[in-house]
């Protein structure tokens, strides 16, 4: 009884501790299951990303923002060069600590200015079904142990993504 009694308060001490704390429930137990949460987002969505190319066509990077911190993951699907401009179709898996989901995207890649614009709309997740807007640079070198080399050394990728929730455009 008694070891019953001291587990019982030492559990109520860790989540007091948790509450006082405000750690999120993704840290304190996971990443959650988000599919239906659509209605918490209000407005805007906005991710903050930095990827790079790990071994062509797969990516990797991390996230933060809305989504909460964590990882990005990614597959070119297909990818037309030219010296001036890439028109890249991709999908973005992005895995925050407390929100995550995939969209497909389409990016025209200006390769004489470094930037990029991305246009696509959100596969699964809570925000399934609305449109994805961003930018990114590119960033050369960028310092990143295992991104795929380039011309001139390692490529990293800097950008944000926006999701308005329930617009149009």
């Amino acid at each position: 009884m008694k070891t019953i009694r001291n587990r019982t308060l030492f559990a109520s001490f860790v989540i007091a501790i948790l509450l006082l704390l405000n750690i999120s429930p993704a840290l304190a137990g996971g990443q959650r299951d988000t599919s239906g949460d659509k209605g918490r987002f209000r407005g805007r969505v906005e991710v903050i990303f930095t990827k790079w190319i790990t071994n062509f066509p797969n990516m990797a990077g991390l996230v933060s923002g809305d989504v909460g911190g964590g990882t990005f993951a990614g597959e070119i699907l297909n990818d037309d060069h030219t010296p001036a401009v890439d028109k890249i179709e991709a999908l973005y898996h992005i895995n925050g600590g407390a929100y995550h989901f995939t969209a497909h995207n389409f990016i025209t890649q200006n390769n004489l200015k470094g930037t990029a614009v991305i246009n696509g709309v959100v596969l699964d997740g809570p925000l399934r079904g609305e449109r994805v807007h961003g930018e990114y640079q590119v960033i050369n070198p960028c310092g990143v142990i295992n991104a795929q080399n380039g011309s001139a050394g390692d490529v990293c990728f800097q950008g944000t993504l926006i999701i308005r929730v329930g617009s149009e455009d």
